[in-house]
């Protein structure tokens, strides 16, 4: 067999990439692909690219305790000596967590986090129960709360059809609030010798993606620009390198964009190709 031209290695690494989705997906869902098309894209280019086999609704700490044996399995798998890990969203709190409090500092050499609620989100202090009143957002009451611990529960009972063994909805999205990242970030410092970059997105109007609009709108009145989910601000740790598609000044990209789940159906960018960018970026650096 012909050896690729190097043209088609673009993306080979020197290390090996794990993908790491966020809140509500799972790697084996057949109707819901965490990742779309950016896998198979990237391998095309010359990249390896593995799953972290994340479960869809748990904590930080389960879910990076879950997912440091899939790393050493992939080491061991490839021979190789460190991992580059590329995370959308609540993915990359585990990540953190789990190069910071999990020993496993000297086996990954890059962390690069896409839209990550770094500093939480106030979309989570809404189901949570934490607007305060002073925001005039919505009352919480008794009832709300009642309401909130019956739709966790229903929650967890999906995720489990879905595949996770031991849900824990409620618990997943209070770590997304702000209280609780700020107590995170004081917790899960960053280690030496590992290189952590940030990515954001931003819906330029509420339209540029109904799934995420009444978010979206919210989210600007009480932390500004965001991207339905995350606000420009919240996205950024270590070295932040910008909002991806912003050159676009009339459309922008939603929360769910970067995961590429309206596939083909987005028009005005191109998703894989912005991961291509990304990960000839991590080539070039040396990794």
């Amino acid at each position: 067999m012909n050896a690729k031209p190097e043209s088609d290695l673009a993306c080979r690494t020197l290390y090996p990439i794990v993908l790491l989705h966020g809140v509500g997906y799972r790697d084996d869902m057949l109707m819901l692909n965490s990742w779309g098309r950016i896998p198979k894209v990237l391998e095309a280019a010359g990249a390896k690219i593995f799953q972290g086999g994340l479960d869809a609704w748990n904590s930080h700490e389960t879910s990076a305790i879950a997912l440091k044996p899939n790393i050493e399995q992939v080491l061991t798998e490839t021979g190789a000596a460190k991992v580059n890990i590329v995370a959308h969203s609540k993915g990359g709190l585990e990540a953190r967590y789990l190069i910071s409090k999990l020993d496993m500092a000297d086996k990954v050499a890059s962390l690069t986090t896409i839209c990550t609620p770094h500093h939480g989100s106030a979309v989570a202090d809404l189901v949570a129960g934490d607007i305060p009143d002073t925001q005039n957002v919505l009352s919480v009451n008794f009832f709300k709360r009642l309401a909130q611990r019956l739709g966790f529960g229903a929650m967890d009972i999906l995720a489990r059809i879905t595949g996770d063994k031991s849900p824990q909805a409620g618990l997943a999205i209070r770590q997304l609030t702000r209280a609780y990242l700020a107590e995170f970030n004081q917790q899960v410092t960053d280690a030496p010798g590992v290189y952590y970059q940030s990515y954001g997105s931003m819906m330029r109007r509420a339209i540029d993606d109904p799934m995420f609009a009444a978010t979206q709108v919210l989210l600007k009145q009480i932390e500004g620009e965001n991207d339905g989910m995350v606000s420009t601000q919240s996205c950024q740790w270590g070295r932040f390198r910008g909002l991806i598609g912003a050159s676009n000044p009339d459309k922008g990209l939603s929360h769910g964009d970067l995961v590429d789940y309206r596939g083909f159906l987005l028009t005005h960018f191109d998703v894989p190709a912005a991961y291509l960018d990304i990960v000839k970026d991590l080539k070039q650096q040396g990794f």
